[in-house]
Parts: C-alpha cells; structure tokens; sequence
C-alpha cells in the first residue's frame, strides 16, 4: 500500500469519526423524532373524530331525551286531560283520542301515546302503525296492571318521571319481528282532589335515536357505539351483536369482548386511552339527568355509554406506513452523508483551495456590502425628503384651498363696506342741505343691511381660519386626543372646495350628526385628504361624472371606528392592488405621481395610528379603502 493510499485511508476515516458518526446520530435522533411526529399527525385527525363523534353522540341523546320528557308533560298538563279525570265519560273520551291522535301524527315519535287508569286498564291509546296513526278501539283495549312501567310509574310522587330501559319490543311473549327498539317514559296524573288517576305512557320508537346515533357513526368513520350498564350493545358497527340480553346472546358484550378495556371504561365518565384492541374514546350518559330534571327519572337501572374504538389493526397499518417513510428518508439521508464524507475526504486539497478563493471572495463582497449600505443610506435620506415634500405639497394644497374659501367672504364684507361708505358719504351731503326722514330712515335700513354683510362674512372668516389653524397644528402636532370626526371631515372638505368647483365628479358625506374619537386628528386627516385626492387622480376617466362616497359608524362592540372612501371610478386590476402601498409605485409616473401619497397613508395608519387600512377593488367596478380605527 503507498504512501499516498495509506493516507487517503487515515483522512476517510478520520473524516468518518468526525463528520459521518455525528451526523448517523443525528439523523438517528431526527428519525425517533420525526416518526413521534408524523404518527401523531396521522392519528390526530382520527382522534379527534372519534371525540367529536362523543361529543355529537352525547349531544343527540340529550336532545331526544329532553323531547320525551316535554312531550309527556305536555299531555299530561292538558286541560282535556283534566276533564277527563274529572268526568269520564264518553264525550270527554273521544276528545282526549284526538288531542293524542293529533299530537301523535304531528310528532311520529311515539309507537303508543295511553292513558291507563287507576287500576292499569287502557282507557285511550293511539297506536303508529305504518307511519299512520290508528285510534284503538275501547273493545281492544287491555289491562297493563301487571307490566313493570305501571306499577312502578304508580309509585312515583305528582310530576316525577319515569324512564324504563331500552330494550326491544314484545309482542305475544316473544321480540316483534323486525326488532322494534323501544324506550317507555311515563308519568302520574292526579284529578283536583290530589287523588291518583294513573299515569300517562309514552312508547318512544328508539330507530329515531339510533339512527341519529348511526348518522353521526357514518360522518366519523363508523367507530360510534351504545352500550347499556352492562355492556350490551344497542347500536353497534356488527348489527349482529346488537340486544344481545333482548335476542338470548349473553357473551354478546363489550365486557365479554375486550373485558380489560370495559373495567378501564367503568373507572372514569369519561376519557381515552390505548391498549391492545387499539385506541378507544368513551363517555358515560346517563339518561336520568339528561332529562332536564334536576330530580333525575326514576326506573333507569345505570347509565349508557357511548365507545369509539380505533382498531389496532388500523393503528398498526399506520404505524408501519410511517415506519416504513422514515426508514427510506433516513436511509437516502444516510446515504447522501456517505458519499458527501467519500466526496470531501477525496477533494480535502481541492476545498483549501476554494476555501482560500472564498476569503478573496469574502473581501470583494464586503467592499460591494459597504458600498450598497451607502446607496441604500443615500437611497432612505432621498426618500425622506420625497416624504417631506409630499407633506408640504399636502399642506400647500390645504393652505389655497382655505386661501380660495376666505376669497368669498372677504370680497363680500370689502363691498358691504364700501356700499356703507357711500350711505355715509350721501348722509353726510344730506345734513348740509336738509335732512329728510326718508333719507335717514333709508340709510338705517342700508347701514343695518350691511352690518348684517359684513358680520357675516366676518364670521365665515373666523370659521374657516379656526378650521385651518386647527387643521394645521394636527398636521403639525400628531397629538393624541379627543376630536369630533365629522367635524374634521367637513374641515378637509374644505380644501377641495375649489378643486371640485373645477371637476365634474363630487363628494357625497353620509355621516351621522357627530362622532366623537380619541385618537390623532392630524393623522387621521391627513389619511382622509390622501384618499379622496387619489380617487380625484386616479379612479375616473376623462368623460366620466364620479361619485366618491365617504362614510363612517363605529362598532360598539369591537370598539372600532369605520371609516370608508370609495369611488366609482375605473377600478384596479390585482397586479396595480396588490402593489399600491409599496413607496414609489405609481401608475402616473410621468405625469406627477410620486407613488409616496398611498405609501404615506399606509404608514400613517399603521405606525402611528395603529389601524388597519385595507383596499378592494376591481377593474370597472371601482375602488373601497376602509380605514378601521382602534378605541381604547
């Protein structure tokens, strides 16, 4: 072996000990963790199926439970039914057949509405058959004094309510074909003397509950399961299982089946956990108090349970396709460690020459980093003065706009006073020649007339000025404090009277009377002068008569202010809307735009007002900004 292979010998397993061992540890550490991860992202979403279809379930059975209950204390508080407790005869009879017979093709829930009396004989029942209600004759009538729900219904104190177990309906000593759940409640009556009358039967038809039951099973996966205390199956994804006390199947339990997981089960009301048969998720329910008693129903022997049981089969198959990507994935990364250790420890030479030629790179990047910090620098101080400027054209457009609104008045007041000048002057020649009480009074009513001009206007003035000086010290000030907005709306308005005397577009204001804010006026106004002047700008086409639109209303329970600017105008297409806040971005370049006014306003909104403005728009549909302004 030469000198030369021995060496690159020692370098690769240097190499090896150095950079290839750590890195199999690590991808050894990424794989157990990335295996943790990727499992529980697998099972997380069945996991949570099967706990909303607990949830669900849960849900369903107390809304069908809470029904029955309010049904039975429904008929049982029938004025019909007081009378006939009162007066039984025929009349009364035949009236309580059709309160329960309408009340029985209303709800189709019920298998049998009954009234039994004192002494357990039917003396009204109403039977569903086929989806048709059928009154039962007086002759078909039968004695139900020895049937466990009478007797133990009879016991109960005035408004207590009983509740039998789910079970399968009899008929003739035998199940009635096709099974037929069935759930009975029942309740007493009592005539006005506090005498015990019998009860009130109820045979709710359970298919309606397990198949609500069965919906929500098929919406997660068909993994939802009801048992009753002990462990028969009432809804199962094995038909064949179902009733199994009812069809003589007793081993046909949960307990039977997995009976370390039904003794976990029996520990808690609720939870989840793992064991051999696979991840189950339960919750118990007991139908007593789901009632909405506060006393419970009496009769029910022990509470249902809802199960979700994710097999282990399923768990398995998961695990090992898991497994099995994690596996590959390290392998290929084990792979490409290899052969990059096989790669360096060939080319060592090689990568101290590049190493050597990268610091010759490093310096010449520097000096470029140096120089593009200083163009950069240069870059922000000529954006800032682009900023300023900006700022001081908005101000100057503020400063003519009042300078155009005080021309008004103050050419009125000039004229006002130079008419009364001349009355004076005419006054004046008056007295020298003989004053007549038609020119007195006539100069009166002149001087009176122009006062009234000239105050007027004076007043005006004052108006616009407090307006303009406290537009300004906003704009220069950005202090916070408490400001009506409509007022500072109408006070903007104001620097685009001339400008839309000029135009044929308008500003239509719907706001309310006033709104009182506590933020910074001069922001704020400066957000609404940019807006409206860039819809002057941008959003209507020579020939068109534009509608610009600003509104405003607070949100009392967000504690948010609305302001809304919009037009309509031209519209934007997505690659303009998505760009319009970036500085320097214009679609006018060229023709004064600066791409700085949205910018600014961006900036204003967020930095200092700490709102949210946002924009929508589309091409010929026009243009919305909303400004949503936070209140402590």
């Amino acid at each position: 072996m030469t000198v030369s292979r021995m060496h690159r010998s020692a370098v690769l397993l240097r190499n090896l000990a150095i950079m290839f061992l750590p890195w199999a540890l690590l991808i050894l550490l990424l794989s157990v963790l990335l295996y943790e991860r990727l499992l529980d992202g697998r099972l997380a979403p069945l996991l949570r199926d099967q706990q909303a279809s607990i949830t669900e379930g849960l849900g369903a059975l107390n809304r069908r439970l809470s029904s029955v209950r309010g049904n039975l204390l429904f008929l049982t508080q029938q004025p019909l039914l007081a009378q006939m407790l009162e007066r039984s005869g025929e009349a009364q009879r035949q009236q309580l057949v059709e309160l329960f017979t309408e009340f029985s093709a209303s709800t189709r829930d019920y298998d049998q509405i009954r009234w039994l009396d004192e002494l357990g004989q039917e003396r009204v029942r109403v039977d569903l058959r086929d989806q048709k209600v059928y009154q039962v004759p007086v002759a078909e009538l039968q004695n139900k004094a020895d049937r466990y729900y009478f007797t133990e219904s009879m016991q109960l104190p005035a408004g207590a309510f009983y509740l039998s177990r789910f079970d399968l309906n009899q008929e003739r000593g035998g199940v009635e074909q096709p099974l037929k759940p069935m759930l009975r409640a029942a309740m007493p009556v009592f005539d006005s003397a506090g005498k015990r009358r019998g009860v009130v039967v109820l045979n709710y038809l359970g298919k309606i509950l397990l198949d609500r039951l069965q919906q929500v099973a098929d919406a997660y996966g068909d993994s939802l399961s009801l048992v009753d205390h002990e462990g028969f199956w009432m809804l199962t994804s094995h038909s064949a299982g179902a009733w199994g006390f009812m069809l003589g199947k007793p081993d046909a339990t949960l307990a039977s089946r997995y009976p370390l997981s039904w003794e976990r089960m029996g520990e808690e009301s609720s939870g989840h956990f793992s064991d051999d048969a696979g991840i189950w998720s339960f919750a118990h329910f007991d139908p007593a108090l789901s009632a909405d008693n506060e006393e419970g129903a009496k009769g029910v022997a022990d509470s249902w349970m809802l199960v979700s049981l994710l097999p282990q089969e399923s768990v398995s198959d998961t695990e090992r396709e898991v497994l099995w990507r994690v596996l590959l994935c390290a392998g290929l990364m084990l792979a490409a460690g290899l052969a990059v250790v096989l790669r360096l420890s060939q080319a060592e030479s090689a990568r101290d020459r590049a190493r050597r030629g990268l610091e010759r790179r490093g310096e010449e990047l520097a000096f470029s980093n140096d120089e593009l910090q200083n163009t950069l620098e240069q870059l922000r101080r000529t954006q800032s003065a682009l900023i300023q400027a900006e700022k001081l054209s908005s101000l100057g457009l503020l400063v003519a706009g009042v300078a155009h609104e005080l021309n008004t008045p103050i050419g009125a007041a000039s004229m006002a006073a130079s008419t009364l000048q001349k009355s004076d002057e005419q006054l004046r020649q008056a007295l020298q020649g003989g004053l007549q009480r038609s020119i007195l009074e006539r100069y009166m009513q002149r001087n009176a007339e122009g006062l009234e001009i000239v105050l007027g206007n004076l007043a005006r003035m004052a108006q616009l000025t407090r307006a303009f000086k406290q537009l300004a010290s906003d704009r220069a000030s950005t202090e916070r404090r408490q400001f009506d907005l409509v007022k500072l709306v109408h006070e903007v308005m104001l620097i685009f009277a001339p400008r839309l005397k000029q135009v044929p577009h308008r500003v239509c204001l719907e706001l309310p009377e006033c709104m009182i804010l506590d933020s910074y006026p001069g922001p704020v106004g400066q957000i609404l002068q940019n807006l409206i002047e860039n819809a002057l700008l941008h959003a209507f086409q020579v020939g068109m008569h534009g509608v610009i639109t600003v509104r405003a209303d607070f949100d009392s329970l967000r504690r948010l202010c609305r302001v809304e600017v919009k037009d309509n105008g031209c519209g934007m297409n997505e690659d303009v809307l998505a760009r319009i806040f970036d500085p320097f971005f214009t679609t006018r370049r060229g023709l004064g735009g600066t791409g700085l006014g949205l910018h600014i306003t961006h900036q204003l909104a967020v930095d200092i007002l700490g709102a949210k403005l946002q924009v929508n728009s589309q091409l010929g549909q026009g243009t919305q900004f909303l400004l949503w302004l936070p209140q402590a």
